[in-house]
């Protein structure tokens, strides 16, 4: 009993310090109007001060949105002070939404959506929106070298760089430092590089239970590429589409440039447009000279080949060829009963039932439950990919009897 007391007397100091502040309006405003932007929120935690209507912020705080559309309208972008254009966060901090189809965080498509950063903080974004950012480096987000972000439950979409500069990286995040995103997804973010995710830097990056959809590269990476070490559990990207300005210098949905790990993922489906110029075409993944692409496991990819190299191959991954590509058989993009769009396996999908049979909690095992919040697995093993077929009439192979 005695240490149980010391444990939550240590639980209670540690936390004592972080400091709540609630939103109280949508409006982008800073004005002592007696009300709470989220600028002023975000503010007030940097500063640990109050600031016009919200309480001082303290340690590593929590900011709290309702479901509600919050509009940035206040120009000026390249300024990091957080008094105009994008969200300058420089401290360790929670920001908490009502999930993402209820809290959305639109830019003003003149600036980037958030510039994490500060030396040593601790960020983490979760159950949010984040559309319309713009910025040559991450659009959507950018998190500097020295700081941690994790996401979580969170849709980015419609963040570009700017249009037809190759030189843009990151349409929905750009990371120098350590990242973790989990039971997100990316859909129509567009970049020269890394069209929903880029990294580089001295970062690492763990992925796990992401969607990617309709994003767009004008060179490589048109779902994610990767410059700085990685793992990745449990993703899916299909529909993405690299070399988009059609001049034959692009590749794949994923683009490795450094050590990365990957397991019971759906790479398939994804298109190369240097199909149109008659250049080597890698529709679903490019293994650039300093990469890696290592298998942990159960992956599904659609087509292995010219520079789309898969290393240590595993017994339970599964693989077409140029010319014969492995469909995925999945089944729209759409909300089926989570908070964000996923591509749900079909029943007859080879990604159903092929996951990993390790036990949870060891290297390559299936994450825990899906990017819905299904609990996995929902047959005899987890299904490769974000989201876990949890239908299990269907999942059976046949359908309900007829009334």
């Amino acid at each position: 009993m005695r240490i149980l007391l010391i444990l939550l007397a240590i639980t209670w100091v540690g936390s004592s310090g972080a400091a709540t502040i609630t939103v109280t309006t949508t409006e982008d405003t800073v004005a002592a109007d007696g009300q709470c932007s989220l600028r002023e929120a975000i503010t007030a935690a940097n500063t640990d001060a109050a600031f016009n209507g919200c309480p001082a912020g303290s340690a590593a705080d929590e900011i709290v949105l309702d479901a509600a559309e919050y509009r940035f309208d206040i120009a000026g972008a390249g300024e990091d002070a957080n008094a105009s254009g994008d969200l300058d966060i420089r401290s360790s901090l929670t920001l908490r939404g009502a999930g993402a189809d209820l809290t959305r965080i639109r830019g003003d498509r003149e600036d980037r959506v958030f510039d994490v950063g500060g030396a040593g903080s601790e960020v983490r974004i979760e159950g949010v929106t984040i559309r319309n950012g713009a910025g040559t480096l991450g659009a959507g987000v950018l998190l500097r070298e020295g700081s941690s972000l994790h996401m979580d439950g969170c849709l980015l979409t419609g963040n570009a760089t700017e249009k037809g500069d190759p030189a843009g990286a990151g349409g929905g995040i750009a990371s120098l430092g350590v990242l973790e995103v989990t039971r997100s997804t990316f859909h129509a973010n567009d970049a020269g590089t890394g069209g929903g995710i880029w990294t580089g830097g001295a970062g690492s990056t763990v992925l796990s239970n992401l969607t990617f959809d309709s994003n767009i590269s004008l060179a490589s990476g048109a779902a994610i590429s990767l410059n700085a070490a990685a793992t990745l559990n449990n993703l899916t990207l299909s529909l993405n589409f690299s070399d988009n300005d059609f001049d034959g210098m692009g590749d794949g949905a994923l683009e490795v440039n450094a050590p990365v790990t990957v397991s019971n993922s759906i790479i398939a489906g994804n298109v190369d447009f240097s199909i149109v110029v008659a250049g080597a075409v890698n529709n679903d993944c490019a293994v650039g000279p300093s990469g890696t692409l290592t298998s942990a496991g159960n992956n599904l990819i659609g087509v292995l080949g010219n520079a789309c190299v898969l290393a240590a191959a595993q017994p339970g991954d599964q693989s077409g060829v140029p010319g014969s590509p492995l469909d995925p058989q999945l089944q729209p993009f759409d909300v089926y009963g989570g908070t964000v769009e996923v591509f749900l396996p079909k029943a007859s999908s080879p990604a159903v039932e092929a996951g990993s049979s390790v036990a949870q909690g060891n290297p390559g095992a299936c994450e825990i439950d899906d990017a819905r919040g299904v609990p996995r697995p929902q047959g005899s093993r987890c299904d490769i990919g974000a989201a876990e077929l949890d239908d299990l009439i269907f999942r059976g192979g046949f359908d309900p009897p007829l009334p």
